[in-house]
């Protein structure tokens, strides 16, 4: 009798992990990246190995390379924004505060600091800033749509298993329909006591 049980709840594991591996195999890979060339920018939605997006803009212009970019994880608190202005010796990248959705002219004004700092003249701030807006405005629309994304796959994941744990009381023959491995003990202890 023992055995039996034993032998149920490993087979109902078991499900859950079959479950869980098909559900990943169906996801597949990641998919519905999308490139697009606005005013001298380049403005990308990828997808992350791991499940996760970037959403990101870069923009060359002369011997500087400009960068915003928005990390979405269902792991993160908040989005992982970064700005950087690179010339050939000179420049870096800075953390933005992970919740604002930060307005154009932030974003303007720290790429200008960072381009002041490697002693870039007025007129090459002015071309490598050349079409921020609206490759901004673009970044920020795939930017709401990658949280709304990231959102729903950290809803499914809390959500997935959440079903009620039924154990049929007048019957220890009947199947187990478990959620987690936690469920898998606490049914365990309960048809033992039943049965």
């Amino acid at each position: 009798m023992k055995d039996r049980r034993r032998t149920r709840a490993l087979s109902a594991g078991l499900l859950v992990i079959a479950a869980l591996g098909t559900a990943a195999i169906a996801a597949g890979p990641p998919s519905g990246d999308r490139h697009r060339r606005v005013e001298g920018w380049l403005v990308e939605d990828v997808a992350e190995s791991d499940g996760g997006r970037v959403v990101r803009m870069t923009r060359t212009s002369g011997p500087y390379r400009l960068e915003y970019h928005a990390a979405f994880w269902r792991g993160n608190h908040g989005t992982i924004q970064h700005v950087s202005a690179i010339g050939a010796a000179c420049g870096g990248s800075e953390a933005l505060d992970p919740h604002p959705i930060y307005h154009v002219s932030e974003i303007r004004a720290r790429l200008a600091a960072a381009l002041a700092e490697c002693a870039a003249p007025p007129r090459a701030v002015r071309a490598a800033l050349r079409g921020l807006d609206p490759a901004y405005a673009l970044a920020r629309a795939w930017s709401s749509e990658a949280n709304s994304a990231t959102a729903a796959e950290a809803a499914a994941i809390a959500d997935y298993g959440m079903e009620d744990v039924t154990v049929a009381e007048d019957s220890c023959d009947a199947p187990l329909n478990v959620a987690s491995e936690r469920d898998v003990s606490e049914t365990n202890a309960t048809q033992a006591v039943a049965c």
